[in-house]
């Protein structure tokens, strides 16, 4: 009788699953082994975080559920912050974690500690694997997390359930995964024909890939403006006369916010509030297409519509009898004033590099095809805004609950698993310090990504917050860092840059010739402009 470690193997091969990350434990060889014995990599990482990090952004670019990996205890507990990043920026893992033998569950207490009920709250779905039926949960696990809205699916498995041997059952039971149906259409419909100043919004709440030409269709022929949320990035038209800029953590997009408020119809494409700290959509009733309810908590669109946003968009279309009373001069304008709200005079100052002017350099300089992973941080709000993704999935960020130390594990994954296409990773000095421990994993797997380091020493977005509140810096300063000496001790390619032309050469000389690079580019804070918090 084959093992439950191997059936589980077999079960993720089933299911599209190539690679595995993580940081084992001896409790998970046996897992380990199966999966290596099956065909699955099994991926080393320097943290559980960014094992966690890493899934979730094979699952956002591939569309098949990431799988991540830990052991019992301090492992487990490392996987939280991941977890709980793909659970609110709905990406699709499977994140599985040893616990204690079930014969010693009940007598120690050693390492012992109430995973499942841990990770409950920040996943779909929470269960302790059996030997009855563990090939069917493993099934269900991966289509339970790819179901919308995607998100993170919880299993541990007792290190004595792993060596034993598997028994056919039906396995664990499932949540439920109905959705609402098509009621809303007809509302929604006489809403858009009744405004004159509609907006669209559009987020993640659909199917990236699939829906992108949908949605640039929509709003190509209905000549309707529209915003995207930073995960949404490349999904709409970011180069079409209709695109207004980023909302929701982004900068300037206070101008943006405004001219929502001059609408008289919110429709949401996609819209998914999870990315929004603001309250534009409590305050004008939205009107939602979506692969899900947007619904959350007292929050109530004032209709929705759930299914195939391709098939609800060419509805929608064919059923709109208004033009919009939107002039381009109207959005161009609203453009042109988001442009000087987050552009300094000058593009460097006493203390180094204008983000704003490092960011599009960076822009003009990387081929439209780049895959770009953005750390959380002053920087994501200006790179959210300054950076136009030409198509879908080439945006990697965290905006849902915006996790620091995303950044630099994304921008590996993505190499790994696009191995044709040039990526490039832009971080905060902080947040890539949360995580450099990942260069020695992209240097043992080969990977080359173009990865910047914005130096600033302090955490420029909180010291934001303090502006606000007429408080006094505190804790939010550090020493600065030869990032170029700590990338060549892990063995990258160190770059420092203090102009713009050298961030150009930087960039032409990767191109060129691929190899994994760290770019230190220091940054006057004093030259972010237009950022609210």
């Amino acid at each position: 009788m084959r093992s439950c470690a191997a059936a589980i193997a077999e079960a993720l091969y089933e299911g599209g699953v190539r690679y595995v990350f993580g940081h084992p434990g001896g409790e998970v060889v046996d897992l380990i082994d199966a999966l290596e014995m099956t065909g699955i990599r099994f991926v080393l990482t320097g943290h559980e975080a960014a094992a966690a990090f890493m899934a979730s952004a094979v699952g956002r670019l591939t569309q098949t559920p990431g799988v991540c990996l830990a052991t019992l205890g301090p492992g487990a507990c490392n996987l939280v912050l991941g977890v709980g990043a793909a659970y609110l920026d709905r990406d699709p893992i499977v994140a599985i974690s040893a616990l204690s033998p079930v014969s010693r569950s009940g007598v120690s207490q050693k390492q012992n500690l109430p995973l499942n009920e841990l990770f409950k709250p920040v996943c779909k779905w929470s269960v302790v694997l059996e030997k009855t039926g563990v090939k069917a949960t493993i099934r269900s696990a991966l289509k339970v997390s790819a179901s919308a809205p995607a998100g993170p699916v919880y299993l541990s498995l007792p290190n004595d359930v792993a060596v034993a041997g598997a028994a056919p059952g039906p396995g664990a039971s499932t949540p439920d995964l109905t959705r609402a149906g098509m009621a809303g259409l007809h509302g929604i419909k006489a809403a858009l024909n009744r405004a004159e100043r509609p907006v669209g919004i559009v987020g993640i709440a659909l199917d990236a890939t699939r829906d992108s030409a949908a949605v640039r269709r929509f709003f190509s022929e209905s000549q309707i403006p529209y915003v995207v949320l930073p995960q949404a990035k490349g999904i709409p038209d970011e180069f079409g006369p209709g695109y207004l800029g980023t909302v929701a953590s982004a900068a300037g997009d206070a101008v943006l916010v405004d001219l929502i408020g001059q609408s008289d119809c919110l429709l949401g494409v996609g819209f998914d509030p999870v990315e929004s700290s603001q309250d534009w959509h409590l305050r004008q009733p939205v009107y939602s297409l979506a692969n899900c309810s947007i619904a959350y908590g007292d929050f109530r669109p004032a209709a929705e519509c759930v299914g195939d946003v391709t098939f609800l968009l060419e509805r929608l279309l064919k059923g709109y009898r208004r033009s919009a009373l939107w002039t381009a001069a109207e959005i161009r304008s609203a453009r042109h004033a988001v442009t000087d709200a987050i552009c300094p005079d000058t593009d460097a100052g006493a203390n180094g590099l204008s983000p704003f002017h490092l960011i599009r350099e960076l822009h003009e300089t990387l081929p439209g095809e780049t895959i770009l992973s953005v750390d959380v941080g002053a920087h994501k709000m200006l790179v959210s805004q300054v950076w136009r993704a030409r198509s879908p999935a080439t945006f990697l960020t965290s905006n849902g609950l915006s996790a620091m130390g995303y950044g630099l594990p994304s921008a590996l994954a993505a190499s790994l698993v696009q191995p044709g296409r040039p990526v490039a990773g832009v971080f905060g000095d902080a947040g890539f310090a949360m995580m450099v421990q990942e260069l020695e994993t992209a240097c043992r797997l080969g990977l080359r990504p173009f990865l910047v380091v914005m130096c600033d020493r302090s955490l420029a977005i909180v010291k934001v917050a303090q502006a606000l509140r007429n408080l006094p810096n505190r804790g939010v300063e550090f020493q600065p860092v030869d990032w170029e000496r700590v990338a060549d001790g892990f063995g990258a390619k160190g770059v420092t840059v203090t102009t713009l032309e050298e961030i150009r050469r930087a960039g032409e000389a990767w191109l060129a010739n691929p190899e994994l690079t760290v770019v230190a580019a220091r940054v006057d804070e004093e030259l972010y402009t237009g950022m609210e918090y």
